[in-house]
């Protein structure tokens, strides 16, 4: 009897996880795109650039590989979450590779069968109409590092 209550204990510690376990094609978030973005951005990496976006584009040359090594360290990412799978970013950062330089990115990023992407390759125009009935998250400061 004690083996078979292990057994179906067991079965349904096996089908309980199943169940509730991940179904994300990425292990990042969305959240983690605005960083790989300016990252990208910052080193010329525009192989890199095109794998974060949704629909390819001719502006960027897929096999330009990283120019430089530079990340960037102080950045304010704040989110507007639209729905589980369309979220909205504005990014503020100091450029590591001009100090006194303080840049600014806005964009939108999907959930696709092949992970989160942002949705096109320069700043959303509207992006204050759409987000305006959103709430805004902070998700790190400036001076958090």
């Amino acid at each position: 009897m004690k083996k078979l209550l292990y057994i179906f204990s067991i079965s349904f510690l096996v089908l309980i996880t199943a169940a509730c376990g991940k179904n994300e094609v990425d292990e990042s978030g969305p959240a983690d795109i605005p960083i790989k973005w300016v990252n990208a951005q910052i080193q010329n990496d525009q192989s890199k650039m095109v794998e974060l976006l949704d629909k390819k584009t001719t502006a960027l040359d897929q096999n330009q590989n990283a120019e430089r090594k530079d990340t960037i360290k102080k950045y304010t990412l704040t989110e507007w979450k639209a729905t589980n799978e369309n979220y909205f970013y504005k990014i503020e950062f100091q450029d590591p590779t001009d100090k006194e330089k303080l840049r600014t990115d806005k964009m939108e990023v999907i959930k696709t069968e092949s992970g989160w992407k942002r949705t096109k390759y320069g700043n959303i125009v509207d992006f204050d109409r759409l987000v305006e009935d959103l709430k805004p998250k902070v998700l790190r400061e400036l001076h958090d590092e």
